[in-house]
């Protein structure tokens, strides 16, 4: 036989059309280990850079024609893989690491491998849910509303930290200016010490050096954000929100951006689960028994909502009516998380219905 006929026939491929291939990643800022699984066999588990691109190429060219569906948890990338994969035909989700089934010897042996094959077991067997994603410019004004929130914890440090040298040093604060904030009054008395040691002073100097940057971009985030309140994208909702009691202009504009669309919950329970005001609960047989709030939550708003409960129980009455009451049996803390569910459960029904918040009605 001619060797040129072998030569110039063409090779066949096979198609891998109506097959579904499930890719678990752990994604790091420098490699990925990507576990691949055919339906619901496993292939194999393999490291590449940290490409969109690279994995796009790897799968087109193993699996041509197939679906590719992939996963991998939230952490320091955010959703920015889930966009590129997205964009390349890769039908990508992000999971909360809890939600990740885990078995304890995976628990005792954790890698990079055993992450990534865990993630991909799961999705083929279809046990994950995933994390909402919000648009670009929600996500864009999240980082500023975070930001400022980053501001507000540097000043709380720059204080604990001259607290502690003061109490070191052996240095009273004068009763006017021990406050849990910082005043221009505290910054000019700090900045008019004049104690014997060099270094003390110097250090002490530093510090109000930072706070007062820190300040300057606390007034200028707090511009932003009051601008960003106004804009045509929030101002409706944000009047809605800002009418309930105790929530300001960081509450609302918090819930704005972390929150996004509120109609992605279709029910108050399923939006009361995500921000975590319900109690958990332990059962057993025929013993059910209630346990304090859920460790999961979402860690900026249910704080927020829990500080508005105590504005609120000072501004409406139906709802310091029901506090009174709840003490007689309850601690005040216990009490608040309480007041706090329900008003949580008012501002998803004026949110949803875009009417204002109606103080002293029963509902």
């Amino acid at each position: 036989m001619d060797t040129n006929i072998i030569t110039n026939q063409k090779k066949s491929r096979v198609s891998f059309f109506g097959q579904t291939i499930y890719l678990g990643i752990d994604v790091h800022k420098k490699n990925w280990s990507v576990t691949v699984y055919l339906g619901g066999t496993f292939f194999q588990t393999f490291h590449q850079e940290s490409k969109s691109l690279v994995l796009a190429n790897y799968l087109h060219s193993h699996f041509p024609g197939a679906v590719y569906k992939a996963c991998y948890e939230a952490g320091f990338c955010g959703f920015s893989v889930q966009r590129e994969l997205s964009s390349l035909g890769i039908d990508c989700i992000v999971i909360n690491p809890a939600d990740v089934p885990q078995t304890n010897k995976g628990s005792l042996s954790k890698t990079d491998a055993s992450d990534s094959k865990r993630l991909a077991i799961a999705l083929s067997k279809g046990m994950l849910n995933p994390i909402h994603i919000p648009d670009r410019v929600t996500e864009a004004d999240r980082q500023l509303i975070r930001y400022h929130k980053k501001i507000q914890v540097q000043l709380q440090g720059r204080r604990k930290s001259l607290k502690s040298i003061f109490h070191i040093a052996g240095v009273i604060i004068p009763v006017e200016h021990d406050k849990p904030y910082w005043t221009g009054n505290f910054v000019k008395w700090l900045r008019s010490l004049a104690l014997a040691e060099t270094s003390l002073n110097k250090t002490i100097q530093l510090i109000v050096d930072d706070v007062e940057v820190f300040r300057k971009r606390l007034l200028e985030t707090n511009k932003l954000i009051r601008e960003l309140s106004v804009s045509d994208r929030y101002s409706e909702v944000f009047t809605v929100l800002s009418s309930a009691p105790g929530i300001g202009i960081i509450t609302a504009m918090t819930m704005l951006t972390e929150i996004g669309n509120i109609e992605r919950f279709d029910t108050f329970a399923r939006f009361n689960s995500f921000i975590g005001l319900c109690p958990s609960e332990f059962s057993s047989g025929e013993d059910t028994r209630k346990g304090g709030m859920t460790p999961r939550n979402h860690s900026a708003i249910r704080p927020l909502i829990i500080e508005a409960a105590w504005i609120a129980i000072r501004t409406d009455p139906v709802l310091a009516l029901k506090f009174n009451e709840l003490i007689v049996t309850r601690t005040k803390k216990r009490a608040i998380v309480v007041i706090a569910r329900k008003l949580l459960s008012r501002i998803y029904c004026i949110w949803t219905k875009k009417q204002e918040y109606e103080k002293g009605i029963l509902k």
